[in-house]
């Protein structure tokens, strides 16, 4: 399996002191080996990774990326090239975004992207960031990094957001500025 790796445990050396009687004595028992730590668990490497996370056979989170390292041991993917769409309930698209990296929670379903994050809201609403976590349990989106976001009315900084994904909320936070568009 490419990028699996497996560790034997330490050697160990005993030595028996040399004196009258030795053979006699036993052995001491030996220290048992360290259990395995994240950095021996086995890595996936895979090319082409979609994940798709349901609840009562609704799709709700769509993730896509061109390469994929997937720790075993915490069940955490690191994504690059990325492309998501997260939904509340059916097939109704709420949210679809792209970005250089993520790193996927797939026990929680839960997400960060990072890098040139662009998001767009089914109410044709587009997000920029340097980052946006999705808090599945919550249904929230946000960020609390400087952030634009266009839309028919116009272009607006603040310095974050909150997207709820179930009610179509999508709150700037914070020295929010109106941008005059050319």
């Amino acid at each position: 399996m490419p990028g699996a790796r497996a560790t034997l445990g330490p050697c160990l050396l005993l030595a028996l002191p040399l004196i009258a009687g030795a053979a006699e004595q036993e052995a001491p028992t030996p220290p048992a080996p360290p259990a395995a730590t994240s950095a021996e668990a086995p890595v996936l490497h895979v090319t082409g990774m979609t994940f798709v996370g349901s609840r009562d056979s609704a799709r709700e989170i769509l993730v896509r990326s061109e390469r994929a390292k997937f720790h075993t041991d915490t069940k955490v993917a690191e994504l690059e090239g990325v492309r998501a769409e997260v939904s509340e309930g059916g097939d109704n698209k709420r949210f679809s975004m792209t970005c250089e990296r993520a790193e996927l929670d797939l026990q929680k379903n839960d997400f960060r992207a990072e890098g040139n994050v662009e998001g767009r809201t089914d109410e044709g609403q587009r997000v920029f960031a340097p980052w946006v976590r999705y808090d599945h349990a919550k249904g929230l989106l946000f960020s609390d990094a400087p952030v634009r976001m266009i839309d028919d009315s116009g272009s607006f900084r603040g310095d974050g957001f909150r997207y709820h994904v179930k009610d179509k909320r999508f709150k700037l936070l914070g020295n929010v500025r109106v941008e005059q568009i050319q």
